[in-house]
C-alpha cells in the first residue's frame, strides 16, 4: 500500500472516530439534559430561547465532545499515517475546527461557549 492511501485512510479513520465519539457524548448530553418536548428545531428563535437557557452542564458536555473527539480523532490519524504523523493530527484538527466554527455561526450559543 502506498504512502499516500495510507495517509488517506489514516485521515478518513480519524474523521470517523471524531465524529461518532462526538455523536456519543452528545447523546449522552441529550439523555442526561433532554431537549424540551416538542422542540421545533427549524425555528431559530425558539432554537436561540432554548440555547440560552441550556443548563451549564449540557452545554459543558457539547464542549467535551468535541474536545474528546479531536482528540482521540487525530491520535488516530497520527498512529495509522505512514508517515508525517503530525500533518495528519493537524489535518483532524482543523477539519473539527472548521466543524465546530460552522456549527457556532449555525445555532445561537452563549458568549462563554464561543471562548470554550
Amino acid at each position: 500500500m502506498s504512502s499516500l492511501v495510507r495517509n488517506i485512510l489514516a485521515l478518513l479513520a480519524g474523521a470517523i472516530v471524531s465524529i461518532v465519539l462526538i455523536g456519543l457524548v452528545q447523546a449522552a448530553a441529550h439523555f442526561l439534559y433532554p431537549p424540551p418536548p416538542g422542540l421545533d428545531y427549524n425555528n431559530p428563535e425558539v432554537l436561540k430561547k432554548i440555547m440560552m437557557e441550556a443548563p451549564v452542564g449540557a452545554l459543558l458536555m457539547v464542549l467535551l465532545s468535541y474536545f474528546v473527539g479531536t482528540f482521540v480523532g487525530s491520535w488516530v490519524a497520527a498512529r495509522l499515517a505512514a508517515d508525517s504523523p503530525e500533518r495528519q493530527a493537524y489535518l483532524i484538527g482543523g477539519m473539527m475546527l472548521i466543524s465546530g466554527l460552522m456549527n457556532l455561526f449555525a445555532i445561537p450559543h452563549p458568549v462563554w461557549f464561543w471562548v470554550g
